[in-house]
């Protein structure tokens, strides 16, 4: 994009607008897909389920959004090292949490298969939620590689504030994926 195009007055206002529209789209995605939850196995879940791991991802999300909101504090205080751990941290806690996600699809398809209802519904639903994390973590990548080359600055700070407003979504998405999944 030019730098004509930044200079534009509504051109922040213009991509904070389709940012939002964005996410609300695919926060109807996740309330069908939570909804299908329900329709098809009611507040029944597996006792086989691991709720304590469910915690432990939830507490891992949670803490990204921290280390990630510190980055952007960072940032704004002009402190690029400190923007650079942050998504770095960020980062690092994702790939944790989808690596934990895998270890507890393995021992799941055990418990309660993809051919069961709670199984489908269960894959399904986290793994959507995975891909929008999968997702994340490249846009928090494309960020950092962005900062570290020093095209990240503050005429392009729009780029930080969407990524991180789409990161703190897919951390509130676990925690409705987590309540409805885990906890009803």
């Amino acid at each position: 994009m030019t730098a004509h195009a930044h200079a534009h007055p509504g051109y922040r206002e213009l991509h904070r607008y389709g940012l939002w529209l964005f996410i609300a789209s695919e926060a109807f995605l996740f309330a069908v897909l939570l909804a299908v939850r329900f329709f098809f196995t009611g507040l029944e879940k597996p006792e086989a389920l691991n709720i304590p791991l469910g915690i432990v991802l939830t507490v891992i999300l949670v803490s990204s959004s921290f280390t990630l909101h510190r980055g952007e504090k960072a940032a704004a205080a002009g402190d690029q090292a400190g923007l650079r751990l942050g998504l770095l941290l960020t980062m690092g806690l994702g790939v944790v949490f989808l690596v934990i996600v895998g270890f507890e699809w393995a021992a799941g398809f055990a418990e309660f298969p993809a051919s069961t209802p709670y199984g489908a519904v269960f894959y399904l639903i986290t793994g959507t939620h995975a891909l929008h994390l999968l997702s994340g973590l490249l846009v928090l990548y494309s960020l950092y590689l962005q900062d570290k080359r020093g095209v990240l600055d503050e005429a392009n700070r729009w780029k930080l504030e969407a990524g991180a407003l789409y990161w703190h979504f897919i951390d509130v998405i676990w925690l409705s994926v987590f309540t409805t999944l885990y906890v009803l």
